[in-house]
């Protein structure tokens, strides 16, 4: 039986967003014949490195991940939907490539799964299947839990928990319909985002902003073709996801998005949560302005249900400018960002995507009474720092996991895929400069925007216990 030996992160250069590649090397030849697996975690850029670093095009990042692949990709992870995680999916010689390379299973978050109807009482059997090993009694059973019609399912989710309580249990077989319409309304919402670039006078900041909410069709309809014939999945916290038979030897542990059922804290934005790195969120990226007041589109009608945060932003033309709707969207879809907590061998490995705060709760608030989750958290050897080092996507309980890190454990290794000066100005920039120092505490920080020519970085631990030592790339 092949055992892991090595495992390999690469980090490519992307400017602003994430690429990674992670390869699990084993003793001897899988049945196939290959000696390894591959997971691509994220494939996109919103904007291009600094000038005098690579040049960051997604077709050149797609060749080296062919070459680092031998051509066969096994799992591709994509952890959200914005741009900068996806867009090489639509830039054309790029794209052909991720084709060519034919994914053996596509993860994504449940809120992007086509078979979640906006108007379902329970989860239908095709979202059921992809979601996950529930036999058709559990999703009817999950159907029935819902309720018999769609009223019915929004006054129990009314009666959720509020911000300070967790429902118990993830729905069975799949989500319930207070997800399924929360899912429909970021949807929804992105489609009048996209519409803010035809409003005259828009600040060019703003419309910058809105493109990068925009639904990146054509990147979402390759992944669509490349999750048929039963490739695609679709995770939410706390889901039995076994990859062994794809990638043997890899423990996977999803820890987010939860579902609006499992805790409706997910569907809220808390600007002044102890968990951030600052007490509080600016009211928007920038002053609108008037003629992009004057001109926001007008939000869908609000159903009912526990997403009445995002409706309630949406609704009014006059109480919120263009830059609210942009800012909040944004924060939306990060907390629909996959947490997957990897284990090969004895090496731990957490990638976040760009999840927030209210993303992270549901797995925060397990800590205290969950000591195994707490010491795998502890015993990380290496973090894909969230959001691009924003100051919103490290939970300070983690860090503080890090800081107490046992004598025994090897060192942490961190890599950031970030570009300074694009995101977010002064108290809101991207990287935020006092997480950076902190991170520096706990761990090695390696950032793509500290690289001078270099088109990725490289990593590889022994597969039995960390930590992770960066090699030398060769050269080009």
């Amino acid at each position: 039986m092949s055992t892991p030996v090595r495992v390999r992160v690469r980090m490519y250069q992307v400017g602003f967003g994430d690429c990674f590649l992670l390869s699990v090397e084993y003793d001897e030849p899988l049945p196939d014949g290959r000696a390894e697996r591959h997971l691509l975690i994220d494939f996109g850029s919103s904007h291009p490195p600094r000038p005098g670093k690579a040049r960051g095009r997604m077709a050149d990042v797609a060749a080296l991940v062919d070459e680092h692949t031998g051509g066969v990709l096994d799992v591709l992870v994509v952890t959200h939907r914005h741009r900068d995680h996806l867009r090489g999916f639509e830039v054309g010689a790029a794209a052909a490539v991720m084709k060519k390379l034919a994914p053996k299973l596509v993860l994504r978050s449940w809120t992007e799964d086509p078979a979640l109807a906006p108007t379902a009482d329970g989860p239908s059997g095709a979202g059921a299947r992809a979601a996950g090993p529930a036999s058709a009694a559990a999703g009817a059973a999950a159907t029935r839990t819902a309720g018999a019609g769609s009223t019915a399912a929004s006054r129990a989710a009314d009666r959720a928990p509020a911000a300070g309580g967790v429902s118990p249990a993830a729905p069975a077989g799949g989500v319930s319909a207070a997800s399924a319409r929360y899912a429909a309304l970021l949807a929804r919402a992105q489609e009048h985002v996209a519409r803010l670039s035809d409003v005259a006078g828009l600040d060019d900041d703003i419309r910058a902003a809105a493109e990068d909410q925009l639904k990146n069709a054509e990147a979402v309809a390759l992944l669509e073709e490349l999750s048929e014939d039963g490739r695609g999945r679709y995770l939410h916290a706390g889901m039995d996801l076994d990859l062994a038979e794809v990638v043997p030897g890899l423990e996977t542990l999803v820890l987010g998005p939860p579902t609006v059922d499992q805790d409706p804290r997910v569907a809220k934005q808390r600007e002044n949560d102890p968990e951030y790195w600052l007490t509080a969120l600016d009211a928007s990226l920038r002053a609108a302005g008037s003629a992009a007041e004057a001109g926001a589109p007008t939000p869908p009608s609000p159903p009912p249900g526990p997403v009445r945060w995002l409706v309630e932003r949406l609704a009014s033309e006059r109480s919120h400018s263009a830059a609210r709707l942009v800012r909040d969207l944004d924060d939306a879809l990060n907390n629909t960002s996959l947490v997957l907590l990897l284990r090969v061998g004895g090496v731990t490995l957490l990638f976040p995507g760009d999840a927030q705060i209210e993303n992270w709760r549901h797995t925060l608030d397990q800590l205290p009474r969950d000591a195994k989750l707490r010491a795998r958290l502890a015993r990380v050897d290496l973090y894909k720092v969230g959001h691009h080092g924003s100051r919103n996507a490290t939970p300070r309980s983690l860090h503080a996991l890090w800081k107490a890190r046992p004598d025994d454990a090897p060192g942490l290794t961190a890599l950031m895929s970030t570009c300074e000066g694009v995101h977010g100005e002064r108290d809101n920039a991207v990287p935020q400069t006092n997480l950076v120092s902190a991170l520096r505490e706990v761990a090695e920080l390696i950032s793509t925007d500290d690289l001078d020519t270099e088109e990725y970085v490289e990593l590889v631990s022994d597969a039995a216990h960390g930590p992770f030592v960066r090699v030398a790339a060769p050269g080009r």
